[in-house]
């Protein structure tokens, strides 16, 4: 296959680079262009798209494989986290991106042609069969300081606010995509999602809610027609527990 350049971060795919055990390809042929992914020097996903702009890696939300059917993310910390009555504590916690390929056309029009993972997918079971949520599943270690970012993760800060008249112990956190953002910073691995504020209600029940970005310099990716949020401001009820 030739040169391939290890791709350092999000951005503009050019020519071929490598990401993780993937190869990624674009070959011009005039106003045709063949997009390519390989795996162990197999062709995995093959388009080809007339007159595109330009190709863009961008980090996506991890609830697309192997097919799209459910918008939930469950993080469980490797450790679970004392609060006391009426106390709030802000950690750092990772979540698991997919990496997707936009093709952009004229006047910033766009079409996901290809995504992917680097990480493991798992998923699970966040409450009782008949009434609980499929959500794709994460472990994370809680972090007090701002952790180091990386290819495949995206960073969330969380505050917990302990509204309980009693100590609540946390190990787990429920997030929608379909009102998650996703920001990143060009030309590096590093992702962010927005503050995620998690007011615990009892000792099993918790509500999510959304507020600004982590990350002022981060740009947010675009985000196509299924995954637009909502208009009005949308929460996440954690009514299942919270160890």
């Amino acid at each position: 296959m030739g040169y391939i350049e290890d791709m350092s971060g999000y951005g503009v795919v050019e020519d071929k680079v490598s990401i993780n055990d993937y190869v990624i390809a674009v070959e011009k042929q005039g106003e045709i262009v063949h997009y390519y992914r390989y795996v162990n020097n197999k062709v995995k996903v093959s388009k080809t798209i007339v007159k595109p702009a330009r190709f863009e890696l961008v980090p996506f939300y991890p609830v697309m494989l192997p097919i799209r059917f459910t918008n939930y993310i469950l993080v469980k910390l490797s450790k679970k986290i004392l609060v006391p009555s009426k106390e709030e504590v802000t950690i750092y916690v990772k979540i698991p991106v997919n990496l997707a390929v936009y093709a952009y056309g004229r006047h910033r029009r766009f079409k996901i042609i290809d995504v992917f993972s680097i990480n493991k997918i798992k998923y699970a079971l966040y409450g009782i069969p008949d009434r609980g949520v499929v959500a794709r599943y994460w472990r994370s270690n809680p972090n007090l300081d701002l952790p180091e970012p990386t290819m495949g993760e995206a960073i969330a800060l969380v505050n917990i606010r302990n509204r309980y008249d009693g100590w609540v112990e946390i190990g787990k956190i429920l997030l929608n995509a379909q009102i998650l953002r996703l920001y990143y910073i060009p030309k590096s691995w590093t992702a962010y999602t927005q503050v995620v504020i998690m007011a615990v209600n009892s000792r099993t029940t918790a509500t999510i809610y959304y507020g600004r970005r982590i990350e002022a310099n981060a740009k947010p990716i675009l985000d196509p027609p299924a995954f637009k949020p909502p208009r009005i401001p949308a929460k996440t009820e954690m009514l299942w527990g919270l160890k």
